[in-house]
């Protein structure tokens, strides 16, 4: 009778110990597979948010491209730059020193271009003077110092680039100096109060190089 008990007794000690075990070995594997799935997911993100920047970089330069695929390389009659002239603006000189890039669909708006050879202190003396036109042409504050690059000019070449804005009655001016080569350039641009020219102008602004 007590040999019953004994093999009764070892025989649910073993089915015991065999279930512990067994719970122990299925555990492992869901834990290991968790993890797994988590440092998957993070990589893929990752990948994904360094490729985005560039893409948007690319659809900016895109833009700019076709804003300027019409364009026309044109002289200064009186400087020594050339630029190049989108369609619907025309280029002519003022006074010496000084020619005008008017909008051919509103003649109120257009853009002043001066160059000066680049010399000492010559680029700080255009700077003093183009916030002084903006004062004068605005409504009595002080200029504003845009600070957005998309509306800075940065193609090749150009160096300490600068752009001031302005609110006047009837119009939004901008003041942008900057150095290419051996010229510093300074253009004042008088745009509508919505500045829906600003961005032609600016592009067209960017092609400026000594000829």
């Amino acid at each position: 009778m007590k040999s019953r008990w004994s093999l009764l007794y070892a025989a649910i000690a073993t089915t015991l110990l065999l279930t512990a075990c067994g719970t122990s070995t299925d555990k492992e594997p869901e834990s290991t597979n968790g993890s797994a799935d988590v440092v998957e997911n993070v990589d893929k993100e990752t990948v994904t948010e360094g490729k985005e920047p560039d893409t948007e970089v690319d659809e900016v330069d895109e833009v700019q491209e076709d804003i300027m695929k019409n364009a026309d390389l044109k002289e200064s009659d009186e400087q020594s730059y050339a630029i190049s002239v989108l369609p619907d603006f025309s280029l002519s000189s003022e006074e010496p020193g000084k020619d005008s890039l008017i909008s051919a669909d509103n003649e109120a708006v257009f853009m002043r271009i001066e160059t000066v050879a680049k010399e000492d202190g010559t680029y700080y003396y255009l700077a003093e003077n183009m916030i002084a036109v903006l004062e004068a042409s605005g409504d009595g504050s002080a200029p504003i110092e845009v600070l957005d690059e998309k509306s800075i000019p940065t193609a090749e070449g150009i160096e300490n680039a600068k752009v001031l804005a302005i609110k006047a009655e009837t119009a939004s001016i901008m003041g942008i100096i900057f150095e290419r080569d051996n010229m510093v350039v300074k253009l004042t641009i008088y745009d509508s109060p919505k500045e829906e020219y600003f961005e032609q102008f600016l592009r067209m602004a960017e092609t400026i190089v000594p000829k």
